[in-house]
């Protein structure tokens, strides 16, 4: 009997991942219990992200603070959805070119290998890197637009091969006896394709599909390394001292968090590591999956040519028929009585696979409730067994920047740090001009900021330092806009006792309520003002 136990295991295993990625926004922090600083009992700040794995976060920060496991779940849905329709469509697509050419247009083929025979000597990963090109750090094009593209480009480096294989097999199913026969009795192609090549192809078909599958997820892996993000990048996605700002993806898809992390192998390993073993994992249930399908078509087969050796054993010892002969059938109806017991075991042994797989599934489930219970307490207040720092400058200044953490800040107001200060001036709503217009029922909000350098030595500034939050506390991804181009605020050093004045434009709906963040690298503080 024809068992599908792993492949509905892994089904249910892949199916609970994606509700669960989907479903985030529901139940999970928007700002994926995000904390840059940790402190000790007594306030002080003992160390900054990204923070290794520890009972707070089980699989560590990123150097946003962000929890690993948080950004993994959340990007599930785009790695999983991508890879699913773009293996549909190779074997779709790649499956109708192949009957074409073996019904309707065989004298085709030899030049249809030829033309995709580049496919053979060139690796696909350097052929997605030149025509991928094209939106590789276009922040301005829209989402959607990246994203088909994107998923035409994978779909194209399948097809030849799904093609050529379909053809193959369509041109030894059009050679079979059966199908000849029915030529010669008048069945025209389209019958002969519903009729007898259909069947086969619907089996062949998933079996197909699994294998791009498994295809599509290496390469956008691949991608991922070489800085293509699967819905396209963003910039201040991530904070850092490089120039210009790093890349981030839009989608935190799974090879996008492998990309935009690449940097910090050495400094904290577990940014890669995390990702990749969520593409181990998935990778494994689908093989798993696989492997059960393949048994099932070839089992078939392989009953087959054991009944017949045997028969061929028995019927040597008979030079004409005998009653005899009729034992034949008692060894056909025995046959799978002695194939269940090691079929069962493989079963079990699939089963356990199955299971410590769901296993470690529910404990990643159990584990992320835990850590948004503790998110609610505020991560600032986390413990860890860093030594304080030892920084005189933080020390000196603990009480003053405490106190402006505490504090949330108005428009025109100074607000004074241990070793700089910043006033935003004035915030501006605009409805765009000629050339840049908000979208209907949004504004453009812009801010302009002045930060002034107290201290003794040179002050790093960057707009990737601040960040806006919504009336839900969610942060707003900075957009690549033109309506203040001439002034937005650059990155840079100013020297002691200079300020730098420059501005910050968002877009969003029209009276929403809206506060800035800033993060001061130099006296590790985090300060809000409303921009009301």
């Amino acid at each position: 009997m024809i068992s599908y136990k792993k492949t509905a295991i892994g089904a249910a295993l892949l199916l609970l991942l994606f509700l669960a990625s989907y479903l985030y926004p529901f139940y999970g922090p928007a700002d994926f219990n995000k904390g840059i600083l940790a402190y000790d009992e007594s306030g002080n700040v003992i160390g900054r992200a990204p923070f290794p794995p520890s009972p707070e976060h089980v699989l560590g920060t990123d150097r946003n603070g962000q929890d690993m496991h948080l950004l993994l779940l959340f990007g599930a849905k785009y790695t999983l959805i991508a890879a699913i329709i773009v293996a549909i469509l190779r074997a779709l697509f790649g499956g109708i070119a192949g009957v074409f050419l073996s019904l309707y247009a065989p004298y085709l083929k030899k030049y249809f290998k030829d033309f995709f025979i580049i496919f053979r000597y060139i690796p696909a990963i350097f052929l997605c890197l030149v025509l991928m090109g094209p939106v590789v750090g276009a922040f301005e094009k829209p989402l959607d637009s990246v994203v088909l593209y994107q998923l035409m480009i994978l779909v194209f480096m399948g097809f030849p091969t799904v093609a050529i294989f379909t053809s193959e097999l369509a041109d030894e199913l059009l050679g079979q006896s059966f199908v000849k026969s029915s030529f010669l009795m008048g069945a025209g192609k389209f019958h002969i394709f519903r009729t007898h090549l259909l069947p086969y192809f619907k089996s062949y078909g998933v079996l197909l599909t699994f294998q791009q599958l498994l295809s599509t997820l290496q390469l956008t892996m691949h991608l991922g390394i070489f800085g293509y993000f699967l819905g396209g990048q963003t910039i201040g996605g991530t904070f850092g001292y490089e120039e210009p700002p790093k890349a981030a993806s839009l989608t935190n898809e799974w090879a996008g968090l492998v990309g935009q992390n690449f940097n910090d192998f050495i400094r904290a390993p577990w940014v890669i590591f995390v990702p990749i073993l969520g593409y181990l994992a998935v990778i494994l249930i689908i093989n798993m999956m696989k492997k059960e399908l393949e048994g099932n078509m070839n089992g078939m087969t392989v009953r087959n040519k054991k009944q017949n050796k045997a028969n061929q054993k028995a019927g040597g010892a008979f030079n004409s028929l005998s009653p005899n002969l009729f034992e034949f059938v008692k060894i056909k109806q025995a046959g799978p009585t002695v194939e269940k017991p090691a079929g069962r075991g493989k079963r079990f042994i699939g089963g356990k696979i199955g299971a410590a797989i769901a296993a470690v599934f529910v404990l990643g489930a159990i584990t992320l409730v835990e850590s948004k219970e503790k998110g609610e307490s505020k991560t600032e207040e986390m413990k860890t067994e860093t030594k304080p720092v030892s920084s005189k400058t933080v020390l000196a200044g603990e009480k003053q920047s405490k106190e402006a953490e505490e504090k949330v800040y108005s428009v025109g107001e100074e607000i004074k740090l241990v070793s700089s200060s910043l006033i935003v001036t004035k915030v501006e709503k605009s409805q765009g001009n000629d050339e840049e217009k908000p979208k209907e029922g949004n504004e453009f909000i812009i801010v302009t900021i002045q930060i002034m350098n107290t201290g003794n030595e040179k002050l790093e500034y960057s707009p990737d330092y601040f960040n806006l939050l919504n009336h839900k506390g969610e942060y707003i991804i900075q957009p690549l806009l033109m309506i203040d181009i001439e002034t937005t605020l650059s990155s840079g050093e100013i020297a002691p006792g200079a300020s730098v004045t420059g501005t910050l434009a968002f877009e969003q709906p029209v009276n929403e309520k809206l506060q800035l963040q800033y993060y001061s690298r130099t006296d590790l503080t985090k300060i809000t003002v409303n921009l009301q």
